[in-house]
């Protein structure tokens, strides 16, 4: 793969790190659960900022 810069490369290969590590511990249903409320409730606030700009 070609980076851009230095910057880039050490980003990605931070990433493809970061992606081998989490594939190796799957995460559990309920802390998807729980995830998913949290993500579900940032978005509720940023809709809710928006409404009100």
């Amino acid at each position: 793969m070609e980076y851009i810069n230095e910057f880039h490369k050490r980003w990605i290969e931070r990433t493809r790190q970061s992606i081998a590590s989490w594939s190796k511990q799957p995460i559990s249903l309920e802390a998807k659960r729980k995830q998913q409320e949290r993500l579900n409730q940032q978005k509720a606030i940023r809709e809710a900022r928006l409404k009100n700009s």
